[in-house]
């Protein structure tokens, strides 16, 4: 009987500690950039359509929005580059930097002190959170371009004069997607996310300060973009991630925010790279929030 009282006690512990987890989450900065995420990925979507519209037809990739799985690999695309780094940078900023910055990390480290148990916990409470938001745009983004199809409909692809009728194989659904490859965009972006997530804890622990921490998780991102148009191009992360997503290349219409990085290569590669890279980053940032320093005041 004391076994099973015993248990029950220590999975309510459990439940409080990972609601605690999430709850950490519902600050309206990370909400804020979760919308603007969202509305930012709508707002592409509906002017590209309207830009369609006007031309007189859709490009293939733009067309197949009013797909459900096309209008998630879209969104994936968004979580997996510029919109989801600023998304993974602001939860480690809020959930990490400005805890270690004010101490609190130091209180929560006195009734769990391990740290690994702490920084586990809060990484897989971000990764559940941001899988919810990429579905959430994915809806969104499917439900704007269903309501811009009704209100400007236009054809997939130009009228020829020798026009039948009958599409072209390979030119309708060139921008489609399938529901396999539309859930395997989206583990590859929560895949991206994670490495961001990593990074930032990294920036976080080792700075104790939240704008730096903030600077840091996106800073290097933009400084070493421009890498891909030397030589070493296709060993930056940036090309790593293109090849991962199966990124469009700049000719076509895109829904994402990033640099002209073909996915050149393996996606197998670029992802055992990404792994790598994530694990690494996630090792060095249990080194720095092992360290004693996070326990001292602030400087």
């Amino acid at each position: 009987m004391s076994g099973t009282v015993a248990g029950r006690r220590a999975r309510y512990r459990s439940t409080i500690v990972w609601k605690g987890e999430f709850r950490a989450l519902r600050v309206p900065p990370v909400y804020l950039t979760a919308v603007l995420l969202i509305l930012a990925t709508a707002a592409a979507g509906a002017q590209k359509w309207w830009g369609g519209a006007e031309f007189g037809f859709q490009h293939p990739t733009v067309g197949a929005l009013v797909e459900p799985a096309s209008a998630l690999r879209a969104a994936a695309w968004q979580s997996s580059t510029f919109g989801g780094l600023l998304l993974a940078t602001v939860i480690v900023t809020i959930g990490g930097a400005q805890l270690i910055e004010s101490g609190t990390w130091g209180v929560l480290r006195l009734y769990e002190h391990r740290s690994h148990v702490l920084h586990g916990r809060r990484l897989c409470a971000a990764v559940v959170f941001l899988a919810l938001v990429q579905l959430a745009n994915g809806l969104t983004l499917w439900i704007v371009m269903r309501v811009m199809a009704a209100l400007r409909p236009t054809p997939t692809r130009p009228p020829t004069a020798f026009d039948t009728g009958t599409p072209a194989l390979g030119v309708l659904d060139a921008g489609s997607a399938g529901w396999g490859e539309a859930l395997t965009a989206t583990a590859g972006a929560l895949l991206v996310q994670t490495l961001y997530l990593s990074l930032g804890w990294c920036a976080a622990a080792l700075l104790r300060n939240s704008i730096g921490a903030l600077a840091l998780g996106i800073g290097p991102w933009i400084v070493t973009a421009p890498l891909l148009l030397l030589p070493i191009g296709p060993y930056v992360p940036h090309a790593w991630i293109a090849t991962l997503m199966s990124l469009p290349g700049e000719a076509q219409y895109r829904l994402y925010f990033w640099v002209q990085a073909t996915g050149d290569g393996s996606p197998t590669v670029r992802a055992a790279l990404v792994v790598g890279c994530a694990a690494a980053a996630a090792f060095l940032a249990q080194l720095l929030l092992r360290s004693e320093r996070v326990l001292r005041p602030i400087d």
